[in-house]
């Protein structure tokens, strides 16, 4: 027996959280399996610690997962065993991955041990982890990428700009210089994607960012980098928008993306000739008024999408969009690593440790209240 093989002999269980539907009270429970098996082409890790995304809850809430299906998108740990094809990684690695959660009997992150695509992993020099000891329990705040529980924190969100940036809204790292006069909007900067988002554009498409949130958020988006902060509350922050940015707003992701975020976003860029809007939740000019005299590309990031595989939820069917995988690919292994150790995670709520944790986060995340936190806990 190979020493690698030696390991997972070791390991004889593997516990998830899975769904249980729309119960009171409880949308989750545990459930005992074997450590799955590893194809050629996967990873297989150890978690470490999880993050929770509101996906996770509106999933279950829309009636778009099945009971039994493993839930998460967000996992941190440590590599376990590295599939025969697969190049990159070794046993040992610190790493956190994204996953189609809430969506297979299989595939989740809320596992003891999970197998997840290498082409949505990130790998992280062992040196910026400054303790692998778990976090408290409570609130801590936003710090670079240091701790398994920030680590778990960023993936789906980087995930999620790794599709909407270059791929959606057509942004290219290499023009860097030419963006440097024009504005982006992020609509929702303290959301978990849009904290990530900020940063992204900023640090590697040097454009100048203008950004809502709520008041108490500010100081935190201009930190991170944003030009330009409004409240999105204000009845007049669509023309306060349109005063700063002009007629040079060529580009927008709405990261909360309701009919009436996406209808501000697209007002706000009204002056622009050509504006290309991205949103995550498949709006578009059906959906809102618009003005047949614009030039607007509207893009619908689907985060589900980037590894290529197409996505069933219920009875909604997407295909992978030609060139999406090219375009994710090259920018999460060419470009995003050169960066993650400057990116910095949003502040961390944390939970106590253990899969029970699920049923607390799923919880927070029902309430809609979370602003400017990502809910996270230890395996």
């Amino acid at each position: 027996m190979s020493f690698f093989d030696s390991i997972i002999h070791a390991m004889t269980k593997n516990f998830a959280a899975v769904s249980t539907g729309l119960v009171e009270g409880e949308i989750s429970t545990i459930r005992e399996e074997p450590v799955p098996t590893v194809p050629s082409d996967r990873i297989l890790i150890r978690a470490e610690a999880y993050a929770s995304n509101p996906v996770d809850w509106k999933l279950v809430a829309g009636g778009w997962t099945r009971k039994g299906t493993v839930l998460g998108c967000d996992v941190s740990g440590v590599v376990e065993q590295v599939g025969a094809n697969v190049t990159g990684f070794v046993v040992g690695d610190y790493v956190s991955a994204f996953l189609r959660g809430d969506y297979s009997n299989t595939e989740g992150a809320f596992q003891s041990f999970v197998v997840a695509n290498p082409s949505t992993i990130i790998k992280y020099d062992k040196s910026l982890f400054t303790s692998t000891t778990p976090l408290s329990v409570g609130v801590h705040p936003r710090n670079y990428i240091n701790t398994f529980e920030g680590a778990a924190s960023v993936t789906l969100g980087l995930c999620t700009v790794a599709m909407s940036f270059p791929f959606c809204l057509g942004l290219k790292h290499e023009l860097r210089d030419s963006y440097k006069d024009k504005y982006i909007l992020i609509w929702g900067g303290a959301t978990s994607t849009g904290y990530l988002a900020i940063q992204v554009a900023k640090q590697i498409y040097g454009l100048k960012v203008i950004a809502t949130s709520s008041p108490a958020n500010f100081d935190l988006l201009r930190e991170l980098g944003a030009d330009v902060v409004f409240d999105y509350h204000d009845e007049d922050v669509v023309d306060k928008i349109r005063q700063v940015g002009g007629a040079n707003i060529p580009y927008a992701l709405d990261t909360v993306s309701t009919v009436k975020t996406l209808q501000a976003v697209y007002d706000s860029t009204s002056y622009t000739e050509f504006v290309r809007l991205d949103n995550l939740l498949f709006l578009d000019e059906e959906d809102i008024v618009t003005d047949i005299s614009r030039n607007v590309a509207f893009g619908k990031t689907s985060t589900f999408l980037v590894s290529g595989e197409p996505a069933h939820l219920a009875d909604d069917y997407q295909q992978v969009p030609s060139g999406l995988v090219e375009v994710f690919t090259q920018f999460w292994q060419d470009v995003l690593p050169k960066y993650i150790s400057t990116i910095k995670h949003i502040n961390l709520k944390v939970l106590h440790k253990g899969l029970d944790s699920v049923n607390e986060a799923m919880a927070i995340q029902s309430e809609g209240s979370l602003r400017g936190q990502k809910v996270v806990f230890r395996a």
